[in-house]
């Protein structure tokens, strides 16, 4: 049986730069917003301070639904893995209180940074359209398959 797995992702702001998570594997680095996978039974805005504060230890309100994207497995995917299916919902949070070292770290997570657009640009940051959305000051999006 095939599952849409549904995710709730962080979009954190301190004057230009926004909060990302760094991963690292031998064959590469990348980035993406704080966040991750919706528990059963679990409101999506809990989602999104659990995971947070799991992965960079800050605490979070969580603010207005800003973006939605998806990512389908298919030709269009190089290597996502066949009847794969997230929904990410990105929402606009405010810090409560500062980084400080998640407490329960996903696998290949190395850092958590401030980083501009224009520096993650220049680096594998997922997904890029976030970076277009964001540029173009678009208050809310669907994002698309991506």
């Amino acid at each position: 049986m095939e599952i849409t797995r549904t995710s709730g992702r962080a979009l954190i702001q301190d004057r230009d730069a926004f909060l990302v998570i760094r991963y690292s594997h031998p064959s590469r680095d990348w980035y993406t917003l704080p966040g991750g996978g919706q528990r059963n039974s679990e409101p999506i805005t809990d989602t999104v301070e659990r995971e947070v504060l799991e992965e960079t230890g800050a605490h979070v309100s969580v603010d207005a639904l800003r973006f939605v994207r998806e990512c389908i497995s298919g030709p269009h995917a190089p290597g996502v893995p066949e009847g794969y299916h997230q929904v990410d919902l990105v929402f606009d949070c405010t810090l409560k209180t500062p980084p400080g070292g998640g407490a329960s770290t996903d696998p290949n997570q190395c850092a958590v940074e401030w980083k501009t657009v224009a520096e993650l640009r220049q680096l594998p940051f997922y997904p890029q359209a976030l970076l277009d959305a964001i540029e173009q000051r678009l208050p809310f999006g669907y994002l698309g398959v991506i």
